[in-house]
């Protein structure tokens, strides 16, 4: 019977609660891009991000699957190869600031942030059951590369796709994404996850207490101001994935 690996991520996480940036630092540079990741860093080396497989099978860094929203051009991620999609602007829709950043590959952030970083992977997959094998296959050979097994886990709202990479690597470790206004539903441990990530509002002392009891820690997304950060600290959760990881560490210090 699986037993979620409680000691092994406390480990990990240290001192809790863990300041996690959100796809990087979002509230203060373009999100997923490579220096919204090294703004954050002044705060904190622990960060959330979001990747799936483009046009011609790298693994990137990006949250939608279209380059819509946050770039200068159009399309889905899926169909567009590398190269095409470094060329994009990825900067310019936060400010004018950061016009020019591209859309990073996974490989990138990891060999550019320095090997203390913890990352969260969310796995974005539309769910077709080829792209999720794929998807899952690249990010345990990434993994396994860059011998990142005890400084990551994977995460996504997909739950069969944690499910496929503890297939292929039963040793990552594994959280389970809960959408707003969701709640676990009674299998959530049949896919053997070592933490819950749910929706800041879901996050009542029942609930963490409840998790905690079945050895799981909880981390919550994506909470932003003072009186949130003080309801999760005493709700008992072990981290807290924002979007403004310099003011979290500020409210930390204090």
């Amino acid at each position: 019977m699986f037993k979620p690996r409680f000691e092994r991520l406390q480990s990990l996480l240290g001192k809790t609660p863990v300041n996690i940036g959100h796809r990087g630092a979002r509230g203060l540079a373009p999100e997923n891009t490579l220096v919204s990741f090294l703004v954050g860093s002044d705060s904190t080396h622990y960060f959330e991000l979001d990747t799936m497989l483009c046009g011609s099978g790298e693994l990137v860094v990006i949250h939608d699957f279209t380059v819509d929203r946050t770039t200068d051009g159009e399309g889905k991620v899926a169909e567009i190869p590398y190269r095409q999609l470094a060329e994009l602007d990825a900067g310019g829709f936060f400010s004018e600031d950061f016009e020019g950043e591209q859309i990073p590959t996974l490989s990138q952030i990891i060999q550019t942030l320095p090997e203390n970083t913890v990352f969260d992977i969310e796995l974005k997959s539309e769910g077709k059951r080829e792209e999720q094998e794929n998807l899952a296959k690249a990010v345990v050979k990434l993994i396994r590369k860059f011998q990142l097994q005890n400084r990551i886990w994977v995460s996504s709202f997909d739950w069969e796709l944690v499910d496929l990479v503890r297939k292929e690597e039963p040793e990552v470790l594994r959280g389970l994404l809960i959408e707003k206004g969701e709640s676990l539903n009674e299998r959530y441990m049949d896919f053997e996850p070592d933490l819950i990530l749910p929706h800041f509002s879901a996050c009542s002392k029942e609930f963490v207490s409840k998790c905690n009891s079945e050895s799981l820690l909880v981390i919550p997304y994506t909470p932003n101001t003072e009186e949130e950060w003080n309801s999760l600290i005493e709700a008992g959760v072990s981290g807290l994935i924002t979007d403004y990881p310099d003011r979290l560490a500020q409210f930390l210090a204090k």
